[in-house]
């Protein structure tokens, strides 16, 4: 018994090293593919950060064009390309750093010499063949305002994690909204004819269905309040206005149209490129939205034609209209120099073809030879101011790696 004990002889050592050897290969390699997987997991969670940032990025941005809408080269021109560091007409640096506080994102994450801004946004134009779809070698050579003033720009954002970056890009419209108005042929505090003639001076119909009013306020002025009086000045009886829809309603000074609204129709003149601050004289009236804070010392009248109206702001001034001229629109004057005198003269064979309001004590004066005011309804869809910026439907995508 014992000698069989002692014996060495056999295969089961063998085998027992063979298992072992398996049970390590089977270990090594399972231990690799749990390291693979554990690696593509966070490789994808840091491509999801980067991809995070990079949205976060557009968003803001969007939301400052929403703010300040590039117009035209002077106003609101916006930098080549936006990074952390604060610049105007730039996304809000600390607020984007607050949402990439990861360790994704720390300045260690990427190898020395390779490390990339955490987020970068530009906006350019979609001129140059463009416009329905991005080309980064064409847009990156657009202008970074709205050049070619159709309300449609071109948002590049780029976020980076670890070194990873990915790159969106969506195409954002200006879009318009249509502003309340008075649907007055003529509204301001007075009214007054310079004619004595038998002879229509204010049409308050013409191609429209209905007549229009012509609405006055008569604030600080005495009654009575009827034709022939220093609110209405002009002769009904011999069809001055026609049809006769003049009404006289003792009111305060008021404005036609609400401070937001303004500054809606004022924002859609800049994207235009029809705004023209104080110390400027527009060298045209003519276009569908038209903003001029100062019209003291210009000059000017006709504007635009019968098959396409617009709308005229004039914040402070006087406008006067003569000659065979004529102004097809609304016709709005802020009248912010306070005058109790005549805002709008219309005179000689002069026309407006629309509509005129003046706010405040002003009046209008018209009928030197012939109808100086002819009532047009479509000058009101004129009156429109600028909506939200919103992505244009189907220009969002991400950018393959390279652009």
């Amino acid at each position: 018994m014992r000698a069989r004990l002692g014996q060495e002889g056999g295969s089961t050592l063998i085998v027992a090293v063979i298992l072992i050897a398996g049970m390590m290969g089977i270990g090594l390699a399972t231990a690799a593919y749990v390291d693979g997987e554990q690696s593509q997991s966070g490789r994808e969670r840091v491509r999801e950060s980067a991809f995070n940032i990079a949205e976060s990025a557009l968003d803001a941005q969007v939301l400052q064009l929403s703010q300040t809408w590039p117009a035209a080269t002077g106003t609101a021109v916006y930098p080549s390309s936006c990074t952390p560091s604060p610049a105007a007409n730039c996304p809000d640096a600390g607020s984007l750093q607050a949402s990439a506080t990861t360790a994704d994102f720390s300045s260690s994450a990427c190898p020395s010499g390779s490390a990339t801004p955490l987020w970068t946004t530009s906006v350019h134009d979609d001129g140059g063949g463009a416009t329905d779809y991005y080309n980064a070698s064409i847009v990156n050579a657009q202008p970074t305002y709205d050049a070619n003033i159709n309300g449609r720009l071109w948002v590049r954002a780029s976020g980076t994690a670890r070194c990873i970056q990915r790159t969106l890009i969506t195409m954002v419209n200006q879009g318009t909204t249509s502003l309340p108005f008075p649907r007055n042929v003529i509204t301001a505090n007075w009214f007054q004819t310079s004619n004595n003639g038998n002879k229509v001076i204010v049409d308050t119909k013409g191609s429209a269905a209905q007549p229009a009013g012509l609405v006055t306020r008569c604030a600080g002025i005495a009654a009575p309040y009827t034709p022939r009086s220093a609110c209405l000045n002009f002769d009904p009886l011999k069809g001055q206005v026609s049809p006769n829809t003049a009404t006289a309603s003792p009111t305060a000074p008021s404005a036609a149209a609400a401070p937001l609204d303004l500054a809606a129709f004022k924002a859609r003149a800049m994207v235009l490129g029809t705004y023209y601050p104080a110390g400027t004289c527009p060298p045209s009236l003519t276009g569908p939205a038209v903003y001029v804070e100062d019209f003291t010392g210009c000059s000017g009248g006709a504007a635009n034609s019968a098959a396409a109206p617009g709308a005229l702001y004039i914040a402070r001034g006087t406008f006067s209209l003569g000659g065979n001229s004529v102004f097809y629109g609304l016709l709005y004057m802020g009248n912010l120099q306070g005058s109790s005198g005549a805002v709008v003269t219309l005179g000689g064979t002069s026309l407006i073809r629309g509509a005129v309001a003046v706010d405040g004590l002003g009046g209008v004066i018209a009928g030197s030879s012939k109808a100086n005011v002819i009532f047009d309804d479509r000058v009101f869809d004129a009156f429109m101011g600028s909506a939200t910026v919103r992505r244009t439907p189907g220009t969002w995508r991400e950018l393959p790696g390279g652009q």
